[in-house]
């Protein structure tokens, strides 16, 4: 497999200002193989040594982490290192509409019956009630072709929401986000795979990361050495195809992919329950490296 390699490195780090009784914890770290992306090394680190760890894949594919201590501890560090070789994932060549394929009843769906029906449904963070302050209804014209619409939808969200790290939080309700008209990648996300579903349209959250060479004088792309989140479609007989609403772009060959699930609360990095520790101070360390560099600059 021709492509881009790229070395990654994750490093999470919880300093407690007591020490940690007891605790259970579930990561979803290791970058995960497909069609476009190959994983070809990988280790994944916890220190302290947990007493019991188990790695295993869940119902979507991605590879999972669950470990646990029952002895004290005052820190806890999960390091990821991987080696990725990445080419251009496969693009929508035909003129599909997106109303072909909606849910329950568009009749590409005659063509197979996959888990994939269930990313048109509410999940955990998203209760797809239509938001009170906006919405991308007028975009869903019938036979409107699946690709101009995600185009679409991807440059609305971009124009309509700023980015700003400071508006929201990881749990911050999807509606808030609509109201402030502002959020990170997490919120563009969850937005539109929102809208998607509402009209029938099943569409799943990605998590990853994001390398970028851009043309010389251009700022980088954002998300660029850091954990990024965007959203993908599921068209049947055709695979999942990628959109970056943070970055009004496609997603390329300089997106890497972690894992995919129905909202944020299915791909969370690293999650758990904590017995003591008082308070955390959490750090978090992201380093992608392309081992080879062709020229290739920031995704259109």
């Amino acid at each position: 497999m021709s492509g881009i390699s790229y070395r990654l490195r994750h490093l999470t780090r919880y300093h407690y200002s007591s020490p940690a009784l007891q605790s259970q914890n579930l990561g979803c770290l290791v970058p995960r193989s497909f069609p476009g992306q190959d994983l070809t090394e990988f280790s994944l680190s916890i220190s302290p040594e947990p007493d019991w760890r188990m790695d295993w894949r869940d119902l979507y594919g991605n590879e999972r982490c669950s470990f646990s201590f029952s002895s004290a501890h005052e820190q806890l560090e999960v390091l990821l290192e991987a080696k990725l070789l990445r080419s251009p994932l496969p693009e929508l060549q035909d003129e599909v509409a997106w109303d072909e394929f909606r849910l329950p009843g568009g009749p590409l769906w005659r063509l197979e019956d996959v888990t994939a029906r269930e990313f048109v449904h509410a999940s955990p963070h998203l209760p797809l009630a239509k938001s009170k302050t906006w919405s991308a209804d007028a975009l869903f014209e019938p036979g409107r072709p699946i690709v101009e619409l995600l185009d679409a939808l991807t440059a609305e969200i971009h124009e309509e929401f700023s980015y700003d790290p400071d508006a929201t939080e990881t749990f911050t309700p999807l509606e808030e986000v609509y109201e402030k008209r502002a959020g990170v990648c997490q919120d563009f996300a969850h937005i539109a795979i929102t809208e998607l579903r509402r009209h029938g349209v099943p569409a799943g959250y990605v998590s990853g990361y994001l390398e970028t060479l851009p043309p010389e004088g251009q700022e980088k792309l954002r998300g660029a050495d850091a954990s990024h989140a965007w959203f993908a479609v599921y068209v049947p007989g055709r695979g999942w195809h990628h959109w970056d609403p943070t970055n009004n772009c496609r997603v390329g060959s300089q997106h890497l992919i972690s894992a995919w699930g129905r909202d944020y609360a299915d791909v969370a990095p690293l999650k758990g329950v904590l017995i003591g520790g008082g308070e955390a101070a959490l750090k978090v360390e992201v380093d992608v490296e392309r081992e080879e560099s062709p020229s290739i600059e920031a995704a259109p």
